[in-house]
């Protein structure tokens, strides 16, 4: 029955593309997808012009406004985690998953991206050679694609904190200069919290307001510079299979199976399989990432984000007690910490993620939640908010 449902996603999924700007148009909100050109610091690829997907989700009466004031506290850009691309992370065009579309809704342009190395944005070369996958999960592969290990034929992780901040200031400026405005928000999920993060280090000029949904590569004791060596020692590719993304790391967190719909898993694998279509040819297919050098997220890179933050954590995610610590590190006197009864990591594709998209749409239109701007909150199985 799985495998039927999936085959039916798949081939469901397939035509979405081509579809999406009409259905999209019928209901008065746009996609727009883009590819905006950067100067790769990456590295292996250093100095090479890439591309880097960016989708837009918009009011059809929006889009008609001219730029500059229209736009101002309306902007905001999403930046996906270690595995699922922009696209699978924000914008499941399923019934109400879509993130990016309910903030559309609310009256914002929202944007989304792929970092390198992830979905439409440019993969570097060096991902595309199995002998290059990590060493402990080249037998996820094996024998199909890989009859036997191999040593890396480029040996270092392949980005890091400079490049990642990079690519962002790259769609962060385009956007700005798209929309006429010399802000915008920023919400990042998982290793987007780190990506945002770091940038917000970097440029804290050009973020009005911030959300963070789970950061993961947060600690106190991070190290504050780059390693002395970059690019740092390793492989340049990590995977993910359905047996480890979905099954282990959603499925098995998951203590209240009734917050994931039916069939809602085998759609997300399906999807998977579109989001990399060399990936899904590996082993038993799954999602190729980027390996990467992280530093500055600790407790000094904390205290640089001074903008308005909220930061909202499933009670099943095992980051909690990490973003209990970066909320209190945080440097902005406007914080907000949401704990999300029943969640996991991957809250965006269960019942919950409800209070996902309505918590982030009050915060990142009033600067604050429930009319608060400070205090710890708990969101009941019912999606119901209160003050712990």
């Amino acid at each position: 029955m799985a495998h039927t449902f999936a085959s039916m996603a798949l081939a469901a999924f397939a035509g979405l593309a081509a579809s999406a700007l009409a259905q999209a148009q019928t209901a008065n909100i746009l996609t727009i997808d883009r590819l905006v050109e950067h100067t790769s610091t990456v590295p292996a690829i250093k100095g090479e012009k890439v591309s880097l997907f960016v989708r837009e989700r918009v009011a059809a009466s929006m889009l008609e406004s001219p730029p500059g004031k229209p736009f101002e506290r309306k902007v905001v850009l999403m930046v996906h985690g270690g595995f699922s691309p922009a696209t699978l992370a924000f914008d499941v065009q399923y019934r109400d998953y879509s993130w990016m579309e309910h903030l559309a809704r609310e009256g914002f342009d929202v944007f989304t991206m792929d970092m390198t190395g992830y979905g439409r944005s440019t993969r570097p070369p060096q991902m595309d050679d199995p002998c290059n996958l990590l060493p402990a999960q080249q037998k996820d592969i094996a024998p199909k694609t890989l009859p036997k290990p191999c040593a890396p034929t480029y040996p270092f992780e392949l980005v890091n904190s400079d490049s990642e901040s990079d690519d962002i200031n790259a769609v962060v400026d385009y956007i700005r200069k798209l929309r006429g405005v010399d802000k915008i928000s920023l919400l990042g999920w998982s290793g987007g919290g780190i990506r945002t993060g770091t940038f917000i280090g970097r440029h804290p000029e050009k973020v009005d307001r911030y959300v963070i949904w789970a950061s993961s590569n947060y600690n106190r004791k991070n190290p504050d510079s780059p390693p002395a060596s970059l690019p740092a020692a390793g492989s340049p590719t990590t995977f993910q299979t359905r047996a480890v993304g979905t099954d282990r790391r959603w499925l098995g967190t998951q203590k209240s199976p009734a917050m994931i719909e039916p069939g809602v898993p085998d759609m997300i694998a399906a999807l998977n399989q579109l989001a990399d279509p060399l990936g899904a040819t590996w082993g038993p297919g799954g999602l190729r990432a980027p390996t990467r050098t992280y530093w500055g997220w600790n407790a000094n890179g904390a205290k640089k984000v001074r903008m308005p933050t909220l930061i909202m954590v499933g009670e099943y995610d095992d980051l909690t007690r990490a973003n209990l610590e970066l909320i209190e590190d945080l440097g902005a006197a406007e914080k907000v910490f949401l704990g999300i009864a029943g969640g996991t990591h991957f809250m965006n594709w269960e019942t919950q993620r409800r209070v996902l998209h309505k918590a982030s749409a009050d915060w990142l239109k009033n600067g604050s939640l429930g009319g608060a701007t400070t205090g710890m909150f708990r969101a009941d199985e019912n999606g119901v908010i209160a003050k712990k």
